[in-house]
Parts: C-alpha cells; structure tokens; sequence
C-alpha cells in the first residue's frame, strides 16, 4: 500500500508538471496583451522550460541522486508553485521570464526525479516497475491535454491568472501530500552521496546517450507537428482554426495510447531497438507526408493523427528501459537526466529548425525534408542500442526486459 501511494504521488506529480507547458500555449495570446510582448518575447515565455530542460536535465539528474527524488519533487513542486504565483504579481515582461524560468527548473527537477523513484521504489518487482514506467511515458501528452482543454473555459471566467491560480491550487495539494508522507518518501529515497566514480560511470553508460539521441529525434519531429499543425491545417488545408485545435487535439490525445502501446511491445518481447527504430521509420515518412502537397488534405490529416499518435510507443520505451542500463541505484538520476536533457534539445530545436527550412529553402515541399532526416538519426541510434544491449547480455548473461 505505500508502495502505490509512492507510486500515484510521483505519476500525479509529472501530469502537474507537463501541465505547466501546456498551460502557455492557450494563455499566450493575453499574456501577449498584457505584457505587450513581441514575438521574440512571446517566443521565449513559451520554450522557456524546453530551454531550461536542454540545458539542466543532467544536473538535475545529479542533483536528485544527491537529495533524495522523495525531497527533489518537493523541490520541484515549490519551485512551480512559486514561480506560479510571482507570474501574477510582476508588473514587467523582463520579471514575467524570471517566473517562467523557476517554472522550468521545477519542471526539469520533477520529471528527472519522479521516474527515478518509480524505478527505485519499484526494483523488486520489475514487472510494475515495467508497467508504471510505461505509464509514466505518457505524462507530456496527459499534463498538456488536461490543460488544453479546461483553459478556454477558465480563461474566458478569471483570464490567464485564473489558470496559474489552478496549478498554483494543484502543486499546493501535492506539496502538502508530499510533507504529510516524508518519512515515506525518506525512506525509499534516502539522501545520496556525490561520488565522483559513481557519477563517471553514469556517463560512460552508452545506452542512456543513444536512447536520449533517438528520444530527441522523435521530440524534435513531434513538436514540429504539434507546433506547426494548427496554423498549416488553416493555411494549406482549408480547415477552420476550431477545426485546426480539434485536429491536433486528437493527434496530442493518441499518443496517450501510442505510450501505453510500448507495454503491449514488452509481453510480446519485442526488443526495445526495434520499437525505437520502427518509431523513426514510423514518425518520419508520416511526418513527410503532413507537409507535402501531393496528398490530399483528408491524407495528412491522418499522417499527422498517426505519426503523433503511434509515435507514442518511443518515449514510454526509452524511461523504462534507464533501470537496465543503470547499473546502480543513483545512477537511474542521471541516465535519466541524459535522456531529458537531450530530448529536450529536440524540442528547443525542432519546431524553429523547420520553420527556417521552409523560409529559406522555398516552402513546406523543400522544409518537409527535415523530418526524414531527423528520422534517419534516430533511426541509427536505435540500431546503435541494439549492438550496445547484446554486448549487455553476453556479459551478464541476463535476458534483456
């Protein structure tokens, strides 16, 4: 029984998490008004904690092994709840990036904590630890979902402080969970040492570089999607900008399955090079085929609900498999600290990445071919892994999980 409270506690911690980068997007337009943000300003309030995640993830992952992951989400959680509610108060854009920063960082702090609890808590029975890492992948898709669709109907009551005040409200919630069970937390996490060996080993672990190589491919590509969609769907496809939401709603809404899908790969025993590499081939020829002018709009918009959508398997994939990597209970921190950092650097990357191509190369038929290429990537690293888990196997002779 604590054991799944530990459990609920570190996954309801991650959906809060995502939701601070969905909650944004939505909110954009009156942060816009009431800041008089430019673009670039407005830009950056949105990547912040893609940012913060491209540049922090492993020293995040350090810091977590160090203080215990139990104490790390709490951390996280006060970092967003504060950040949260300076956003309100600040009267300049300068100060509104400031917020947004400690938002990111308690972002970055929970979602390289939380899934290194599930593994720590969970060792002894690696069939759950399996299962609840699977469900773990689908915290993006689930926080930003949530937010997605309760923010219109707050924003249109009480504006965009109105959403800040929920998650402010929800992390609150969390964080007096968190302190009523600290001794429980405590114990399944105690405090870690900073031991330079432990922590070299850690980056020597191939496989975490490789899995965090084709996890940035896919955020890249997935982002790109989900960022571009909207505004392409109403330019190129005739849809109406409602439309366009509900479109790219369902394509952030299937990959929820495309995550709990990766489970159904681990009974069947499908190694995990195959379902990284099947993903890339996956999410890059549908990628393709959503800019490309050749096919009809009905085509594309099935492209793109598929390539979000089955696309999901990848991360899910990747999370449960740090704790067979990691030889060593502190180092599941920091192989996954390697893996946020740099699937975050796809995020950070790919959405402007593309929009540069089709400006400077003549269009979304030239800029498309980025997706491809990023696939291929991907595709290479997965291949990488499969080498890099066979040696595992014959040196441990452990069948691979």
């Amino acid at each position: 029984m604590s054991h799944r409270r530990v459990v609920l506690f570190a996954l309801a911690t991650g959906w809060l998490a995502a939701a601070q980068v969905g909650k944004v997007a939505p909110a954009l337009s009156l942060l816009t008004q009431d800041f008089n943000l430019s673009m670039v300003e407005a830009g950056w309030v949105a990547s912040m904690i893609a940012c913060v995640a491209a540049a922090l993830g492993i020293f995040c992952g350090l810091a977590s092994s160090v203080l215990g992951y139990g104490r790390s989400l709490m951390l996280g959680l006060a970092l967003i709840v504060l950040g949260s509610l300076l956003a309100m108060a600040v009267p300049i854009v300068g100060w509104l990036l400031v917020t947004r920063f400690l938002e990111a960082l308690g972002f970055v702090t929970v979602v390289v904590a939380a899934p290194s609890l599930l593994a720590v808590v969970l060792a002894d029975t690696p069939v759950w630890r399996q299962r609840a890492l699977v469900v773990w992948g689908t915290y993006m898709p689930v926080g930003i979902a949530a937010m997605m669709m309760v923010a219109p109907f707050l924003m249109e009551v009480v504006g965009w402080q109105g959403l800040w005040v929920l998650n402010v409200l929800m992390c609150g919630v969390m964080m007096l969970i968190a302190l009523r069970w600290r001794a429980l937390l405590a114990s399944v996490s105690p405090r870690g040492t900073l031991s330079i060996r432990v922590l070299a080993d850690g980056f020597r672990m191939t496989g975490p570089w490789l899995m965090g190589l084709s996890f940035g491919c896919y955020t890249s590509i997935w982002f790109m999607l989900v960022t571009w969609l909207p505004s392409f769907a109403v330019s190129h496809m005739g849809y109406s900008q409602s439309a366009a939401i509900w479109l790219t709603g369902a394509a952030v809404g299937l990959n929820i399955v495309g995550n709990l899908s990766a489970q159904l790969f681990y009974r069947v025993g499908a190694p995990r090079w195959s379902v990284l590499a099947c993903v890339q081939l996956l999410i890059g020829s549908f990628g393709w085929v959503v800019f490309s002018s050749g096919f009809t709009d009905l085509e594309r918009s099935a492209a793109a609900i598929l390539a979000c959508g089955l696309g999901g398997a990848l991360p899910a994939t990747v999370f449960s498999a740090i704790p067979f990597h990691a030889r060593r209970p502190e180092q599941v921190a920091v192989g996954n600290g390697i893996v946020m950092q740099l699937g975050s650097l796809g995020t950070f990357v790919g959405p402007p990445a593309i929009a540069l191509a089709v400006a400077h190369m003549g269009g979304w038929d030239c800029g498309r071919w980025l997706i491809p290429l990023l696939a291929a990537v991907g595709f290479g690293a997965a291949i990488g892994l499969r080498d890099v888990e066979q040696r595992m196997l014959c040196r441990d002779h452990t069948p691979l999980t």
